[in-house]
C-alpha cells in the first residue's frame, strides 16, 4: 500500500502539501467572489423619483437648538450637505429621564429645558432593485439609522424611526 504522504513531503507522491493548500485556497476565493453580488445598482438620471414620509426622533434636545427648527425648514446630512427633505411636523415632549435619588432608588424626573422631538419629514427617493431607499438619488436611508442633521439654524443628530 502507497503512503499518503511520501519522503518528499507529497501527496500521494505527485503534489506537495503546501501546492495543494495553495490551489485550495484559491478555487475557494475564486468561488467566493463568483457569487458575491457585488454590483451597485446605477442611478439614472430619468429613474423616478417616489414621495416618502419618514420620522426623526431626537432625544435630549437642548431648548436652544428646539427653537431654531421650524416646518418648511429644510434637513440636510451634516456631513455631506445633502438635502434629506422638508420638515412637515414637529412634535415636542419634555425630556423624561431616570434620575437616582438620595435614597439609593431611581426615578423618572423631567430634564430642565431638555426635550425629545419627533420632526416628520417629506421626501423624495429612488428606491432601487435591492429596496434601498436613496434620498435625492444620494443618500441611503434605513429604518433605525442615526444621522447627522442640520437645518438653516440649528443642528442635531437623530435616528430615523419610521418609513412610509
Amino acid at each position: 500500500m502507497k503512503k499518503i504522504i511520501d519522503e518528499n513531503g507529497r501527496l500521494f507522491g505527485r503534489i506537495s502539501i503546501i501546492d495543494f493548500v495553495v490551489i485550495a485556497v484559491v478555487v475557494v476565493l475564486a468561488g467566493a467572489l463568483y457569487t458575491k453580488d457585488t454590483a451597485v445598482p446605477i442611478a439614472g438620471v430619468s429613474d423616478p423619483l417616489q414621495s416618502i414620509e419618514y420620522e426623526v426622533s431626537i432625544t435630549n434636545m437642548p431648548a436652544g437648538r428646539l427653537e431654531g427648527l421650524r416646518e418648511e425648514d429644510i434637513l440636510y446630512n451634516k456631513e455631506t450637505g445633502n438635502p434629506m427633505g422638508t420638515i412637515r411636523k414637529i412634535e415636542v415632549e419634555d425630556c423624561v429621564t431616570s434620575m437616582l435619588k438620595a435614597d439609593g432608588t431611581y426615578v423618572m424626573a423631567s430634564v430642565e429645558d431638555r426635550y425629545d422631538v419627533t420632526l416628520t419629514v417629506d421626501a423624495k427617493v429612488m428606491v432601487d432593485e435591492r429596496g434601498h431607499y436613496y434620498v435625492n438619488r444620494s443618500e441611503l436611508v434605513a429604518v433605525g439609522w442615526s444621522v447627522n442633521f442640520n437645518t438653516i439654524a440649528s443642528t442635531f443628530a437623530g435616528v430615523i424611526t419610521e418609513m412610509e
